[in-house]
């Protein structure tokens, strides 16, 4: 049977169409549309404080400036966020994890409230590990206990590989790093699950809509989750639209099964029972190839774990990072 060039879940379905400049104008046009009609709305997100963290900061990293908000004192854990996100997404995790650990948030490359993505943006993985190593550096953090969630799971994945030295453990919550599966036959349910949501997102993109975008996304990842948020997390959300088109145009080169069996750092690995079938493959695949790593299944979540299942997830990710301290 033919064969398909490692599929793309979540943030990572979407075929890279030109170069990170090429990227970065498509998104900034994709702005002014976002920003029209709901730039009030929006506004009004940015404005809000983060009430849930006891300090909150700028660090120096890779050439940016990185928003980020602390939490508590002990070994450090660092918040790698998703897509369509930012270190708000976290706001159930500081607290419960800040008891025990220092704990550290940070908002991704032209992730709120980081400057928007301009017409040199580029947001590929390679460079995103870059600005997590330098901001571990930056604050002193390691080697640190890293949490990542999709396109943050993927980020992770990779410094653990390239920077060792730095990682403590690993906790994945469904990383997008599909290349775990391989080459799979065209007919595969998971590749036809892959090719339907590209398209859709493809055709939201094209729109410009910021809606449109992310109701199209949540149906394919999250049903039902984006219909039953908050104002607030809607709003957010809807505020990082543009980065997250930069995410998921990024290119990138595949993480294979080969490369996490050279991971050496302990990881836990996530993932919902009600997320696509697809992202639970990667999940279970991503747990199976790495050295020391175990897999937890919570059956009503679907993509969008940290928030909708804080309780359950927060007691699994206490009771991993207690197991790495004895």
């Amino acid at each position: 049977m033919p064969g398909v060039r490692p599929l793309r879940y979540g943030h990572e379905m979407m075929k890279s169409c030109g170069g990170a400049g090429q990227g970065g104008r498509r998104v900034m046009m994709m702005s002014k549309k976002l920003y029209g009609a709901a730039a009030l709305t929006i506004l009004l997100a940015l404005s809000a404080t983060s009430a849930w963290a006891k300090k909150s900061g700028q660090v120096s990293a890779n050439g940016l400036s990185f928003a980020y908000v602390e939490e508590g004192s002990g070994p450090p854990v660092i918040l790698v966020h998703g897509s369509v996100s930012d270190y708000r997404e976290w706001a159930k995790q500081m607290a419960p994890l800040a008891r025990r650990y220092r704990v550290i948030a940070y908002s991704r490359r032209y992730h709120w409230p980081n400057p928007p993505p301009g017409a040199d943006a580029d947001a590929r993985p390679d460079q995103q590990v870059d600005d997590l190593a330098a901001i571990i550096k930056a604050l002193s953090a390691a080697p640190a206990h890293i949490i990542g969630h999709s396109f943050g799971g993927a980020v992770a994945l990779r410094l653990a590989l390239r920077h060792p030295e730095l990682v403590r453990s690993l906790i994945l919550i469904e990383p997008g790093v599909s290349g775990v599966l391989g080459d799979l036959p065209a007919d595969d349910p998971v590749a036809k699950e892959a090719q339907a949501t590209r398209a859709a997102m493809r055709e939201a993109f094209a729109g410009g809509d910021a809606e449109r975008i992310m109701r199209t996304y949540a149906a394919h990842v999250a049903p039902g989750d984006y219909e039953k948020a908050s104002k607030g997390v809607r709003l957010m959300l809807l505020s990082n639209v543009p980065a997250f088109q930069l995410d998921y145009n990024s290119r990138r080169t595949p993480f294979t099964c080969e490369d996490a069996g050279r991971v050496a750092a302990p990881a836990l690995v996530v993932y919902g029972g009600r997320s696509p079938p697809g992202l639970q493959r990667i999940a279970e695949a991503t747990a199976r190839c790495m050295k020391s790593a175990k897999a937890v299944r919570i059956p009503q979540a679907t993509h969008w774990v940290p928030r909708p299942h804080a309780r359950v997830f927060n007691e699994a990710a206490l009771a991993f990072l207690a197991g790495q301290s004895q």
